[in-house]
């Protein structure tokens, strides 16, 4: 029997010696699962600072250089509501003007008005550099009265509904369109929509539009009327980098200056207010170098002036205002 008693005793001396042994073990592993856990929060060594993103919104500006015209229609969309009754006889000696610039291009051109509503007679022309002076001053008067001026729509309706397109338009003829209105145009066309448009539509030649209006800060009275500021006609002017024509100045003696006419443009006038260190130049989609920012006139003046038919754009990031 002692040898039964002696087995038991070492079975629970070994019992005992292995639960200490565990004990061990167990507080060996706590203490490091301690160590892990302080571990993963000393990870932390300094605070980061989040900064809000600010979003930004990536501007292109652009026009081709402009080739030296051989035959050109001139369609002038004429507000003919009362209140521009009194701008007649400008918008007469402005085009006639305008023709002795064309005289000094090319003999091949057409000359016609339109109303902004369509109302009858809603054509006037065609006129050409055999045309008497004295058509040239009654034509604005021969016009219906407007009772919408919706510039973009007429335009958008003559060249598809009337008679008198088919026979004005000419295929390989470059188009200048000269918008003259007193209010903010009044068709439900976004400015975007109407210049991707004219872009279709009159592919085959270059294109140009001149607006005539009033602008933010005009001479006219009671432009703090907002509706009275042509702010599409505007847009769609700066579409061929240019802005838009107070038609309370003396616009008729500088009026050829704002199409291609002129020759080679060397400048790009940006729509928006740049981030001055984003700004990119490309010529034919190659960057260039060959170019100054003017903040004064937020303008991008080119070294050199492109080539005839070149693509000139200007990328850059808007500022957040």
């Amino acid at each position: 029997m002692i040898w039964l008693w002696t087995l038991r005793r070492t079975i629970a001396s070994n019992k005992l010696s292995n639960s200490r042994m565990w004990f061990k073990k167990l507080k060996f592993l706590s203490v490091l699962l301690l160590a892990g856990c302080a571990a993963d929060y000393a990870i932390i060594t300094e605070n980061i600072q989040i900064e809000e993103i600010q979003p930004s919104e990536v501007q292109m500006d652009s026009f081709i250089q402009p080739s030296k015209p051989e035959q050109i229609d001139v369609l002038v969309l004429l507000d003919t509501s009362c209140s521009m009754n009194d701008n007649y006889t400008q918008v007469s000696t402005g085009v006639e003007l305008l023709r002795n610039d064309l005289n000094a291009v090319t003999n091949d051109y057409n000359i016609a008005f339109i109303n902004t509503s369509l109302r009858d007679p809603y054509f006037v022309g065609t006129f050409d550099n055999t045309t008497p002076i004295i058509d040239f001053i009654i034509a604005p008067w021969t016009l219906g009265g407007d009772t919408t001026e919706a510039g973009f729509s007429a335009l958008y309706d003559f060249t598809n509904s009337t008679p008198e397109s088919v026979t004005f338009f000419r295929e390989t003829a470059d188009k200048l369109f000269i918008f003259i209105s007193d209010e903010e145009e009044q068709s439900g066309i976004p400015t975007n929509i109407f210049a991707d448009w004219l872009r279709t539509e009159f592919g085959g030649a270059q294109r140009d539009v001149v607006s005539i209006v009033t602008v933010p800060d005009s001479e006219c009275e009671f432009t703090d009327l907002s509706a009275n500021v042509g702010y599409k006609y505007i847009e769609l002017a700066q579409h061929y980098g240019k802005d838009g024509i107070d038609i309370c100045s003396d616009w008729e003696l500088w009026l050829s200056n704002s199409t291609f006419l002129v020759g080679p443009v060397d400048f790009i006038k940006l729509t928006y207010t740049p981030v001055e260190d984003s700004i990119k130049v490309y010529i034919d989609r190659f960057e260039t170098e060959q170019w100054e920012y003017d903040d004064e006139t937020n303008t991008v003046n080119l070294f050199r002036k492109p080539a005839e038919g070149s693509l000139v754009e200007a990328a850059y990031v808007k500022t957040m205002e």
